[in-house]
């Protein structure tokens, strides 16, 4: 879900995430997932006005050649290095 800066705060991202949400039950699916970059804080907060919370999912990798951590972020018992 991606709404242009010019068009935010004005429910079109309501709009379409209503429409989302009917979607899913007219095919009679059961979940609606979202991928959310960790410090995505609008989206967080977005997300969780209509219900929604963090399930599972931490994506673990390799360090790229050349690339840095910008800070570290704890998830339960586990602090991982993130890179923004």
């Amino acid at each position: 879900l991606f709404v242009l800066a010019e068009h935010r705060r004005q429910g079109v991202g309501s709009a379409l995430y209503s429409e989302a949400e009917r979607l899913l039950e007219e095919l009679q699916l059961d979940s609606l997932r979202n991928w959310v970059h960790p410090n995505n804080d609008r989206m967080i907060g977005f997300l969780r006005k209509k219900g929604y919370s963090v399930l599972n999912k931490i994506e673990v990798r390799r360090v790229q050649h050349g690339e840095s951590f910008m800070q570290r972020i704890k998830v339960g018992k586990n602090i991982f290095d993130f890179s923004a």
